[in-house]
């Protein structure tokens, strides 16, 4: 006699789908699965980087200082991000792994305690920011106007910060669902509010008073409100309402994202201060603010490269995650392999692009001499390791979807901060290489970053973590 399922007989519940149904992404081969979670990311991405492009030319208007206020601006926003990214891959992991293990309950828990968690945590930190601000920018060594625009441009900006960690909270249960539209259609529209807000309030258009840097931080906060309206409201209007309403969060819940989620955060932590460090260091060359504004103009180039690569990292995450839930190790790993090598293509065939086009492309924000020379060499020597860029790039997500944190927690810290900082003291100053050692550094470190992941990634000690 066949057994039963003891809730065949209930009535069904449109916001709950079937236990025993494979889960959607599932059912498709793996490319087109990586495709359906990554190419909505992409269009973000494109939005993203656009809005990146025009907020950089309409700050470059203001002058060189006013870019690399900008840019060590950002370094202190990303390092809030770094705790909304905890909130973020704790629940992309844990939502990922009961959706392949059809385990709704747990989901939507999950779903619901991230959501408050983001919420508290992005009051926290508000706060936490604007009383250590002061404390912060004195690091990076600035000179004096550049430090005033910094402080102008950051203090704005941090208005923005609780709404950022409900994007971030929100979009986790969304990713781990495999479901990137909804981000997509939050951050198109949020870029468009902070670009149309950048080129009304730095210049003082259509009657508004004439901000500057400030009036940038100002757009970048109001569309960081907009964005987490947006993504609240399609939660409550899709068949996932139940994860829409916040929980107070509780120990049990806290400690279990954090489990995976802190992990994650200090990587990205590590990324900053090891960003941060680098900064200080191009502070101190010959080339000084003129060093740090180029590096602003090359990443910003550089993120049409790395930027879909972290769709695909998104991707692997999302895919590893559920076929571990369905306890298929099989298909885990070949998603992970695959989403690595469709990476390696896109970034692989964007740096060829940029390594031949640097210059015309530095031309586009700045019309200083030296800060178009510093841009091109930043560009054409980290194109060169782009492709071991994207392995490492998305292989870290794959362990991240399993729940194995550890490991690219001890490659980032190996590469960004072991090997980068001292190669850079030493090729920039010890060989007097300067600004191109500095470059140079960042290229040797991004390479390793790609060939540790590779191996960590092959043994597979990940397939058996928790979540």
């Amino acid at each position: 006699m066949q057994a039963t399922d003891p809730q065949e007989n209930e009535p069904p519940d449109p916001h709950k789908p079937d236990r025993l149904e494979t889960p959607p992404l599932l059912q498709h081969a793996i490319s087109k699965s990586i495709w359906i979670i990554a190419w909505p990311g992409m269009v973000m991405t494109l939005m993203q980087t656009i809005n990146s492009f025009m907020d950089r030319f309409f700050v470059g208007g203001l002058g060189p200082a006013a870019l690399a206020a900008t840019g060590v601006g950002g370094h202190l926003m990303f390092l809030n991000m770094t705790v909304a990214m905890a909130i973020s891959m704790g629940a992309t992991a844990i939502v990922a792994r009961m959706v392949g293990a059809r385990d709704f309950d747990t989901m939507y828990h999950a779903a619901r305690q991230s959501f408050g968690l983001s919420l508290a945590l992005g009051a926290v930190i508000s706060v936490l920011a604007f009383l250590f601000l002061p404390h912060a920018l004195t690091w990076f060594n600035l000179k004096p106007d550049a430090n005033r625009l910094a402080h102008e441009f950051i203090t704005p900006a941090l208005w923005g910060v609780p709404a950022m960690f409900v994007m971030f909270g929100v979009s986790g249960t969304f990713r781990g669902l495999g479901n990137t539209r909804p981000p997509m259609y939050a951050n198109i529209v949020a870029n468009l509010v902070h670009v149309a807000g950048a080129w009304t309030l730095i210049y003082g258009r259509y009657g508004f008073p004439k901000m500057g840097v400030a009036g940038a931080g100002a757009a970048m906060a109001a569309s960081m409100w907009v964005g987490a309206a947006m993504l609240w409201a399609q939660q409550w209007f899709s068949e996932h309402r139940r994860a829409a309403v916040p929980e107070l969060p509780n120990r049990e819940w806290v400690q279990r994202i954090m489990r995976i989620g802190v992990p994650s955060s200090i990587r990205s932590l590590i990324f900053v201060t090891s960003g941060s460090v680098f900064t200080g260091l191009l502070a101190q060359t010959v080339q000084s603010t003129n060093a740090i504004a180029a590096m602003q103009i090359g990443l910003t180039a550089e993120a049409i490269a790395f930027m879909p690569g972290f769709q695909f990292a998104i991707a692997a995450s999302a895919l590893v995650g559920q076929c571990l839930g369905a306890k298929d190790e099989k298909r885990a790993e070949k998603s992970g392999w695959t989403a690595s090598w469709m990476a390696c293509g896109v970034m692989t065939a964007v740096a060829i692009l940029f390594f031949i086009f640097a210059d015309p492309f530095a031309r586009i924000f700045t019309k200083d001499p030296e800060v178009i020379a510093l841009a091109v060499s930043y560009l054409r020597i980290n194109a060169i390791t782009e492709p071991l860029l994207a392995f490492g790039m998305v292989l870290s997500g794959a362990l991240q979807g399993a729940g194995d944190v550890k490991k690219p927690l001890l490659s980032t810290f190996f590469t960004q901060l072991v090997l980068r900082v001292p190669l850079t003291y030493l090729l920039a100053f010890g060989l007097n290489l300067q600004t191109n050692g500095a470059w140079i550094a960042m290229a040797i470190s991004s390479a390793a970053s790609g060939l540790t992941m590779i191996y960590l990634f092959s043994r597979g000690s990940w397939k058996k973590a928790k979540v």
